[in-house]
């Protein structure tokens, strides 16, 4: 998890500090990479949209291609041409997909356009869901995502939360997303002034299936790098519900009851 600074508008210089930290978690031999919301064109309402990039631009093809060189999973936010908040998952030289935030935050409601589903990305090594930002507070994407096959739900931030704060309100939502749903969970945040004098509040954090934090980092910019074993995931799975220390939830939902 890659918690950066960006700057708004500054899409080569966002991109250079991208390609650097992925050159960093190519050399540690990672699969995959994430970077916080809007990292590539920058956040600030109703601002962003200044600054809309396309799949096909060349700044996001330069991401396709250095992920493929360097063998990663990279996963990354912009503003995109529909003004959607966007993060999109690439592998292998090619996008896998993109999502584009479904629940808006205060400031984004009046300018962006909210997405309409909740998909998850079927990578190399895992399926992948997003939610991003404001979004961590809605157990219910996390359910959705989770019973779709999700085996880990990267939460991408623009949060100005200073640090202790954003350390607290992570430590309630993380690790019940990822206990409930018994998937990983990992979280970054953009950090330091946007250009315009906004100062995010930077963080990043991994959660394993059973909600115990593995790792985290609330010191500025960091890269943040963690092992995920799926074998307790699998067992959980395929042989849960023996006992009340194997509890797999998804498999006791009843939702034809729910929001009735």
């Amino acid at each position: 998890m890659a918690c950066i600074n960006s700057r708004l508008g500054d899409i080569e210089r966002n991109a250079g500090t991208m390609i650097s930290y992925m050159e960093r978690a190519a050399e540690s031999e990672a699969d995959l990479i994430c970077f916080p919301e809007m990292c590539l064109t920058g956040y600030s309402m109703p601002r962003s949209f200044e600054y809309c990039l396309g799949e096909d631009s060349p700044v996001i093809g330069r991401i396709v291609d250095a992920s493929k060189e360097l063998g990663l999973c990279t996963v990354f936010g912009y503003g995109d041409l529909r003004k959607g908040i966007a993060q999109t998952v690439t592998e292998n030289g090619r996008i896998l997909g993109t999502y584009r935030k479904t629940h808006l935050g205060m400031r984004e409601k009046p300018c962006a356009e909210a997405g309409g589903c909740l998909p998850v990305f079927k990578t190399s090594k895992a399926v992948v869901g997003i939610q991003l930002c404001f979004e961590s507070h809605f157990p219910e994407i996390s359910g959705t995502l989770a019973c779709k096959g999700a085996d880990l739900i990267l939460m991408p931030h623009a949060s100005g939360l200073a640090a202790d704060r954003r350390r607290d309100t992570w430590n309630k939502i993380l690790p019940a997303r990822a206990y409930d749903n018994t998937v990983f969970v990992a979280a970054c945040n953009q950090v330091g002034d946007n250009g315009l004098g906004t100062v995010f509040g930077g963080g990043s954090c991994i959660v394993d299936v059973g909600g115990d934090i593995m790792a985290e980092d609330y010191g500025g910019e960091c890269l943040l790098m963690c092992d995920l074993d799926g074998g307790r995931q699998e067992e959980l799975r395929t042989d849960g519900n023996r006992d009340m220390r194997s509890l797999y939830f998804l498999d006791r939902r009843r939702p034809e009851i729910y929001y009735h």
